[in-house]
């Protein structure tokens, strides 16, 4: 990920990213499908611009 123009640092990334890894583990999920856009934009920092 390029993140000159990401609104949040790579550590803040690598914390989300973290986080989301151990909820999955502690519920037994391998995979993730990600489809709201508020949860996109907070797990990635891409904003579509579509909400």
């Amino acid at each position: 990920m390029n993140y000159d123009n990401a609104p949040f640092d790579e550590s803040e990334y690598d914390d989300r990213l973290t986080r989301v890894r151990k909820s999955m583990a502690a519920a037994g999920l391998d995979a993730i499908f990600v489809t709201d856009p508020s949860n996109q934009a907070w797990l990635t920092g891409y904003d579509g611009l579509s909400f």
